[in-house]
């Protein structure tokens, strides 16, 4: 019954989340802050940013939904139905196949110990890619930050006399690389943080797949009668 109730419940928490994402990309931009980014930071980083995130977000929808497909279909699988019509390509099914392949090879035991592995890894495919962009996007903010320090000093490097007019030069050049280091590095955090929450629930979601399944089939629930893949 648990996983029932859990399926299609982390593509609609992802929706929320998504939802209360665009909600804040809309006041951002009535609000003139996305003109302030593309106004004030010259080099660019935290546009490269914020589209990173739009990206990354979009395919968190798609493994959230995914993960939501394959908990139907194990779930199907455990009720004596035939899974197909939910999954064209099934999870559940496909460990299913290897247990029953393994069992007819039972001299075969590093086999059935790289189930458990091979069954993780399909669980949780692409979350890597996701957890990497996250940790890309807070070294594109710290980069940036280097880079506006950068400016900073280069101007102070330049200034050659002491004359007014010189001055109020050097501090608007600083200011500027002020601004570079400062917006990047909060677009670089905050998409950070944001990724971050994505792919947590969807590492939580997986588990709750991975335990799914392989209590499907370590008591037995599965139908032995049903022929893989056949009518």
């Amino acid at each position: 019954m648990h996983a029932s109730q859990s399926s299609g419940r982390t593509f609609l928490t992802w929706l929320a989340f998504a939802g209360l994402l665009a909600l804040g990309g809309v006041v951002f931009v009535q609000l003139g802050v996305l003109t302030l980014f593309i106004e004030q930071d010259s080099s660019r980083l935290s546009l490269v940013i914020l589209t990173g995130l739009a990206l990354a977000t979009a395919h968190a929808g798609y493994c959230a939904y995914r993960l939501d497909r394959e908990s139907a279909a194990a779930s199907a699988l455990a009720a004596g139905r035939s899974p197909e019509s939910l999954a064209t390509e099934s999870i559940a099914l496909d460990y299913r196949d290897l247990v029953r392949a393994v069992e007819r090879n039972k001299d075969r035991h590093s086999e059935s110990s790289n189930l458990g592995a091979y069954l993780e890894q399909r669980v949780h495919a692409g979350h890597a890619s996701g957890w990497f962009v996250a940790d890309l996007m807070i070294k594109l903010g710290l980069l940036g930050t280097v880079v506006g320090f950068i400016f900073m000093l280069n101007s102070v490097a330049q200034m050659e006399t002491t004359d007014l007019n010189a001055a109020k030069l050097m501090l608007t050049q600083m200011s500027s690389g002020m601004r570079i280091a400062l917006f990047t590095t909060l677009a670089g955090l905050s998409s950070g943080l944001i990724l971050g929450a994505q792919y947590q629930l969807l590492d939580r979601s997986a588990d709750r797949l991975f335990r799914q399944i392989i209590r499907l089939f370590d008591t037995g629930s599965a139908p032995e009668n049903e022929p893989s893949g056949q009518a």
